[in-house]
């Protein structure tokens, strides 16, 4: 990758500010730092799908049902009448 890009005015002026405070020792330095934020907050941002991914998969587990046993409880509710008017017309 070249050395070179463009940046926005703005970016630039950021740059020499952080440079000129004294806290980087030059733009490559502001940048570095930029960028392993940039991956720290990715690497975060990673961690946290897979701990939510993880979790959906568990509950997923939980709502594990019955099908039978489910439709056998439509059809009583249908046959009971708790259905919605004209439901049992069509089934």
């Amino acid at each position: 990758m070249s050395d070179r890009f463009a940046l926005s005015p703005e970016h630039s002026g950021l740059i020499d500010r952080f440079v000129s405070s004294g806290r980087f020792d030059g733009p490559h330095a502001v940048l570095s730092a930029a960028l392993s934020l940039l991956e720290a907050r990715e690497r975060e941002r990673s961690e946290k799908l897979s701990a939510l991914h993880s979790a959906l998969a568990a509950e997923a587990g939980k709502l594990a049902f019955d099908v039978d046993e489910t439709f056998r409880e439509i059809e009583r509710l249908i046959g009971s009448g708790l259905g919605a008017p004209g439901l049992r017309e069509a089934c």
